[in-house]
């Protein structure tokens, strides 16, 4: 949860900035505030939901390790390490799409 503030609150969005500087540098100020608001609350929205989810969540998983869990992390490492010698892959000219 307080990786979710931080990100949300504490970090400049990139976006943000690009978004309200364009409308600036156009001459649309109100437009460019208008979807800066629309922006932030989208982003508060989704962020409340996340950790709605993670505290309401907790209750659907089961309470032993023996589920099927326990091996989650490293199955999860395997698809993004595959996952990134793929793009590498790709990336270098080697695999071809």
């Amino acid at each position: 949860m307080l990786a979710l503030g931080a990100s949300g609150g504490l970090v400049p969005c990139p976006s943000a900035l690009v978004l309200l500087l364009s409308s600036v540098a156009l001459g649309r100020v109100g437009l460019g505030l208008t979807l800066l608001v629309s922006f932030s609350l989208g982003l508060a929205l989704v962020l409340v939901a996340i950790g709605m989810a993670a505290v309401y969540g907790k209750k659907a998983l089961p309470k032993s390790e023996s589920a099927g869990f326990r091996y989650l992390p490293v199955v999860s490492a395997a698809l993004i390490t595959a996952i990134g010698v793929a793009m590498t892959a790709v990336a270098l000219g080697v695999v071809r799409l």
